[in-house]
């Protein structure tokens, strides 16, 4: 194994040439006597005359012949000698020349990482007036290390050519390069200039040096940085509530919209960019990824600016939402970002911007301090139950799950949910396709919904547990998801898992009035989540109330998503707006009443004492959050999530509580409620902890004690504080 690699080392041996190989001569000669020797034997066999002078003949002409054969050797090594010299002399000035007139500089570094003989550009550089010295490589590059040189070396298959640089320099300095730029490594000279460093092993008898190239690449990465720079993001924009804000004030619409279209086109002029109105109330917009960056460092100033241009005499403000894709890829698959980008800030409650950017994955918000108005979305009711229509044409079963723990919003939208589909599936000639309710049965909430629902016999088989709903899925189920749309506290999560796709989206539907934590693992055929609407209650009751299905509706049914819009809007003091109490009406058109729902929230006695310990423990945190949280001799129970709700709700009556937060031990984690009187924006603050929600409602777990899920809520709030330190600076000042 190791001739071959001697023979190659010897072949790179610089002393090579003035060796002559004399075994030819050696052999030749020997061929000649033993030749010599044949004739003669066979001549003394033949008793031939004369036999000692033929032998002297013999010696004579063998010794001239040997004679003239090495003396020719001899004159061939002569001449090789002579121009080996001459090419030693001519390399040496050849290299005197090289060294000194050549502009790419190099080094030669020997085993023990020092610089020992460095070219006249080198020296240029470095600032040194000698090509021969001995200093450390590290100093002249940090990042080329004697241990880096060591181990490119070890190459059993490769001598004296180029090293990869991958495996002698597995890091490398400065900015992302190109693929370009291959595997050498980018380093800084003292000089300002980067260069990239190409080694070559060098070998000279047992020693070996390394050869250090530097190419200098400054201009062409400044070029790679200025294109960088100047890489093209697509902006989506719109209006969040212009449309509706003009409904209700005495303003021009068209007016207003000039004034923010002024306001956007010189926000974008500032960016060296472009904006285009392509409908109403939208826009999209294209500007550099530089100017980017200066719109996250000042955190998307624009969104302040609009929202103190006001309608009239209203004092609530104006909002935009804003996709913006800077991603790698064609300007189609930047424009389909950006649109998605768009439609995430509108799930999420508006008034933010969404940004879609290349190297991180998912989604970064800004904004979202402020709650928007409720907006028409009767249409978007309407365009619902078509498509909810068109799906139960075809479908085999049908499941409807909201959140683990339900509360009555989920229970009575599911409720509501199974009205309008059976209502469908009756109208189109189908009333034997069996719909189910999956709902945990053991909860004290649930009870309370199927004792009201007695009266209906058609419930007797509607709910089912998780598991008897993993029994039921096909191919042709159709899933509808209420109240829910983070996959964390999905009712029953294998299922989602299970239902099959249809034309490039799942059977699954998606009525969800709570802002997206992050993006759905799977494409729902229908998309309808309204964080303006106070409950999922609520756009359930006014999808009915908008279908030709209104009047199907049983009073048991009204009952429970009246309650469900009671517990999410507080008794109608939080969150309630205009169509919330037209929804509401509808309900009572159904014969719903709040007498009759008000007895659903009576508490129980053990209920009261849970209550009291949540008072016991309530403190004030910067000036304008509550938090409470249960004793720590408590026994958790499951009714302890909605005991908490309750308490974060009766936390907003106190004098000065802007959001208040509520805390409860359950199994080996905490949860969270968390609850805002509008000026607060709750979701972000558990977003922080892997929690979502709504802005004035949301709620989240954390794994541990409760004094770290305490300790982690108030570095939460304060980290939203310094977010938005503009909705505090009243507080300080008192």
């Amino acid at each position: 194994m190791n001739q071959p690699s001697n023979g190659h080392n010897r072949s790179r041996d610089p002393d090579a040439p003035l060796r002559v190989d004399l075994r030819i001569p050696f052999a030749v000669c020997a061929a000649e006597g033993l030749l010599l020797l044949v004739l003669y034997t066979l001549l003394v066999r033949l008793n031939a005359s004369r036999l000692s002078l033929i032998g002297t003949v013999f010696v004579i002409l063998y010794a001239v012949s040997v004679g003239a054969i090495f003396l020719a050797y001899a004159l061939r090594l002569s001449r090789i000698s002579r121009d080996a010299r001459t090419a030693e002399l001519l390399n040496t000035d050849i290299y005197r020349m090289f060294r000194s007139v050549i502009d790419i500089p190099y080094a030669v570094v020997n085993a023990d990482g020092h610089i020992r003989v460095i070219n006249t550009a080198m020296q240029d550089i470095l600032g040194f007036r000698s090509p021969v010295c001995d200093i450390p490589l590290q100093e002249v590059c940090p990042t080329i290390t004697r241990e880096a040189l060591e181990t490119g070396a070890r190459n059993p298959e490769e001598g004296a050519v180029p090293r990869s640089m991958a495996a002698v320099f597995p890091q490398k300095s400065g900015p992302a390069d190109p693929a370009a730029m291959g595997d050498a490594p980018i380093v800084r000279l003292s000089n300002g200039r980067r260069y990239q460093a190409e080694p070559y092993l060098l070998r000279q008898h047992a020693d070996h040096y390394y050869l250090l190239i530097f190419r200098d690449v400054n201009d062409y990465l400044d070029f790679v940085d200025k294109t960088e720079r100047n890489h093209v993001v697509v902006a989506y924009i719109m209006l969040d509530n212009l449309q509706e804000l003009t409904q209700f004030v005495r303003a021009n619409y068209r007016a207003t919209a000039n004034v923010i279209e002024e306001t956007l086109t010189r926000w974008i002029t500032g960016l060296h960019g472009m904006i285009r109105e392509y409908d109403r109330d939208r826009y999209i917009a294209f500007f550099s990824e530089e100017m980017l960056d200066a719109c996250i460092k000042d955190n998307f100033s624009i969104l302040n600016e609009i929202m103190n241009i006001r309608v009239g005499d209203n004092t609530f403000p104006l909002s935009l939402s804003m996709g913006i894709a800077d991603i790698d890829g064609t300007m189609e698959e930047r424009d389909k970002a950006a649109s998605a980008a768009l439609d995430m800030a509108l799930q999420r409650g508006g008034n933010q911007v969404a940004l879609q950017r290349r190297g991180v994955s998912g989604l970064t918000y800004y904004g979202g301090a402020h709650k928007t108005l409720e907006g028409n979305t009767s249409i978007s009711s309407r365009v619902s139950v078509h498509l909810l229509e068109k799906r139960l044409a075809g479908c085999d079963n049908v499941l409807i799950m909201g959140h683990s723990d339900p509360d009555f919003d989920a229970i009575g939208s599911a409720v509501g949910a199974c009205r309008l589909c059976r209502s469908i599936l009756t109208a189109l000639g189908r009333p034997e396709v069996p719909v189910h309710i999956v709902v945990n049965k053991t909860c004290d909430t649930f009870r309370i919904c199927a004792e009201h629902l007695a009266p209906l016999p058609e419930y007797d088989r509607i709910f089912v547990d998780r598991d008897a709903a993993q029994s039921l899925v096909s191919t042709g189920t159709l899933l509808i998801l209420t109240d829910v749309s983070n996959p964390a506290i999905f009712e029953a999560p294998g299922l989602v898992g299970c239902i099959p796709e249809v034309d490039g989206a799942s059977a699954i539907a998606v009525i969800d009035h709570h802002r997206l934590v992050g993006e759905l693992p799977f494409v729902p055929f229908l998309h309808f989540i309204e964080t303006t609407k106070s409950s999922a209650s609520e756009i359930i009751s006014e999808m009915l109330e908008q279908s030709a299905y209104a009047d199907t509706l049983l009073k048991e049914e009204a009952n429970l998503l009246l309650a469900g819009i009671m517990l999410d809007t507080h008794n109608f003091t939080r969150s309630a707006g205009a169509q919330t109490f037209e929804v509401t009406y509808y309900l009572y058109s159904r014969n719903a009443h709040t007498g009759t729902v008000r007895e659903f929230f009576n508490q129980r006695m053990d209920e009261l004492m849970v209550a009291s310990d949540f008072d016991a423990h309530t403190r004030m945190y910067a000036q304008v959050f509550a938090i409470t949280w249960l004793s720590a001799d408590h026994t958790p129970s499951p009714e302890d999530r909605i005991a908490a709700s309750k308490a974060a709700d009766k936390l907003l009556s106190l004098r000065g509580v802007e959001a208040s937060f509520a805390l409860a031990v359950l199994g080996s984690a905490v949860i969270i409620s968390g609850r805002s009187k509008g000026r607060i924006n709750v979701q972000l603050i558990l977003e922080k902890l892997d929690g979502g929600g709504h802005f004035d409602m949301a709620g989240a777990r954390v794994d541990g004690s409760l004094d770290k899920a305490v300790d982690l809520l108030c570095r939460a709030i304060d980290e939203y504080r310094l977010q938005f330190p503009e909705l505090f600076r009243k507080e300080e000042k008192q």
